[in-house]
């Protein structure tokens, strides 16, 4: 029997972070992630991942081809859903798309550094969780 694979919504600054030091606990909690659930995307959370990590701020992290090896492994690890849902629940609208993807993928959790998320805390059976606080649940005994 075929068993459906569990979603999980990831911001994209803590996509970010976990490419920009490998060896922390944020690309700790990356790796965590994609052990026990399938990364959701949509095409609004893939752009802003992808022009957010071209920010030359990152340049010195990132080197000549740190940011596409990033991205490919991310990739590696994604289901893309079409945008349908609407939600209005973030101080900071931009983070909507998170939450709203998370309602169209399944998802029960959502990671997220992002404080105007954090504040939400639980909406609609989707549960917001900070890196350490996702690290701390899935991490092994």
């Amino acid at each position: 029997m075929k068993t459906e694979p569990a979603y999980i919504v990831i911001d994209t600054n803590v996509l970010i972070s976990a490419g920009l030091l490998p060896a922390s606990k944020t690309a700790q909690v990356l790796a965590l992630a994609v052990e026990h659930f399938v990364i959701a995307q949509n095409q609004a959370t893939w752009h802003e991942l992808e022009t957010r990590i071209a920010r030359p701020k990152f340049d010195r992290y990132f080197g000549d081809t740190g940011r596409l090896r990033h991205l490919v492994k991310i990739a590696q690890s994604i289901q893309h859903f079409e945008m349908s849902a609407t939600v209005a629940v973030s101080r900071d609208t931009t983070d909507d798309k998170f939450m709203a993807l998370a309602i169209d993928s399944g998802a029960t959790i959502l990671i997220s550094d992002d404080p105007d998320l954090k504040d939400v805390r639980m909406y609609k059976g989707i549960e917001i969780l900070s890196p350490a606080q996702f690290f701390e649940r899935f991490k092994s005994p």
